[in-house]
């Protein structure tokens, strides 16, 4: 079964804005055309250097704003997926992160991002997050 082609108002723009490159009248390159040149001007061999030349930066474009477009959603998904901090808690007495508070686990996000900022090493961290839950009463020494 063929897949069915549908339109929306972003892909109409996209289509209006990114004609094929072999738009059989040539006007996909009008607008880059130097002050007074001509598309009759032009000769074959012109034309397809022009064709080259474009669908090379189109490509770079489109690894580019792909690229970008990964670093910023990098970027949002590590605010809305905090780091797993379950590896910091003791194992023994073990310690179920959704078992604790949430201000013990906010403590604890908090006591993360300082020790990022400090470079603080991870067992380090451990330790602080083990006397924490020591003095929270959360676990017994």
């Amino acid at each position: 079964m063929a897949k069915e082609e549908y339109e929306t108002p972003l892909i109409d723009v996209y289509n209006r804005t990114h004609m094929d490159a072999l738009h059989e009248d040539g006007s996909w390159y009008h607008r880059f055309l130097p002050e007074g040149v001509f598309l009759e001007d032009l000769g074959q061999i012109v034309e397809e250097e022009l064709i080259k030349a474009y669908s090379e930066v189109e490509r770079d474009a489109d690894k580019y704003f792909e690229d970008k477009v990964k670093e910023r959603f990098a970027e949002i998904f590590a605010q809305a997926n905090p780091k797993d901090l379950r590896g910091l808690l003791p194992k023994k007495p073990p310690v179920a992160w959704a078992e604790l508070p949430v201000e013990i686990q906010r403590e604890i996000q908090v006591m993360h991002d300082n020790a990022e900022g400090e470079k603080i090493t991870e067992r380090t961290l451990k330790k602080r997050v083990r006397q924490y839950l020591v003095d929270q009463f959360i676990i017994d020494e």
